[in-house]
C-alpha cells in the first residue's frame, strides 16, 4: 500500500509556502547548524514526517531557502544591472538596488544565518550554490568594471578582477547587519562606499558627483 500522503494535494503549495516561510526565517537567524528538523516541525507545526515528504533532508531545504535569498539578490541588483547597456548606468544601478534589496520585507528578519560557517561535511553541496552564485555576479561586476575600463571611465590597473570580488562582499556586508541599521543609515553606507569606489579610480570629478545620488 502506498505512503499516504502528509497533506492533501490541493494544500501541497500551501504547505510548501509556509515550510519556506518558517525555515527562510529560522535559518536566517541562526545558520545551518542552528536549525534542527525538529524546530522546522514545530515552527510549521508539521510532523517530520511531512517535511521529509516535501524536502529530502534539512540540506535540501536549506538550499531551497538559499536560492530564495539569491533571487532577491538577482530581483533587486543583478537582474536590473544585466539590463542596462552602459557601465556607469550599471554601477548605479547596482548601489540603488542594494538600497532597495534591504527594505524587502522578506529580509526584514535578519538573513545573517546564510553566512554562518558550519564544519559539517553535509555543506560541500551548500558552499557550492552560494560559490556558484558569487561567481556568476562577480563575473557581471567585473564586465561592468572592463566596461568602464574600456571607456576610459575607470582606471583599474591591476585592481579589476580583486574589486569585482570586493563589490559582493560589500554587498552582502551591507546586507548582514540588517537588524541594526536604519534603511537611512545603509543608505548613507552606500554614498560613501559608491563616492569612494569613484574617487579611487577616476580623475573626472563629475562622475564622484553623479555617484552623489545613491
Amino acid at each position: 500500500m502506498p505512503a499516504k500522503r502528509p497533506d492533501p494535494v490541493g494544500d501541497r503549495a500551501d504547505t510548501l509556502a509556509v515550510i519556506r516561510q518558517h525555515a527562510f526565517s529560522l535559518f536566517g537567524t541562526y545558520g545551518y547548524d542552528g536549525v534542527s528538523v525538529g524546530q522546522l516541525a514545530t515552527a510549521t507545526q508539521l510532523s517530520k514526517g511531512a517535511l521529509y515528504w516535501h524536502f529530502k533532508g534539512k540540506e535540501a531545504l536549506y538550499i531551497d531557502c538559499l536560492q530564495a535569498l539569491h533571487g532577491i539578490f538577482d530581483e533587486h541588483v543583478f537582474t536590473p544591472v544585466a539590463k542596462q547597456t552602459e557601465p556607469l548606468q550599471r554601477l548605479l544601478t547596482f548601489f540603488h538596488g542594494i538600497g532597495e534589496m534591504v527594505a524587502d520585507a522578506r529580509i526584514a528578519g535578519g538573513v545573517a544565518g546564510y553566512w554562518l560557517y558550519s564544519s559539517r561535511a553535509v555543506d560541500d553541496q551548500i558552499q557550492t550554490v552560494q560559490a556558484e552564485f558569487e561567481l556568476r555576479n562577480a563575473a557581471l561586476m567585473r564586465e561592468t568594471l572592463q566596461q568602464a575600463a574600456n571607456q576610459g571611465l575607470l582606471d583599474l590597473h591591476d585592481d579589476l578582477d580583486d574589486m569585482a570580488r570586493a563589490m559582493i562582499s560589500v554587498m552582502e556586508a551591507i546586507v548582514l547587519p540588517l537588524r541594526t541599521q536604519s534603511a537611512e543609515e545603509v543608505h548613507r553606507t552606500l554614498g560613501v562606499l559608491a563616492r569612494t569606489l569613484m574617487r579611487a579610480y577616476t580623475q573626472q570629478p563629475e562622475l564622484v558627483e553623479l555617484f552623489r545620488e545613491v
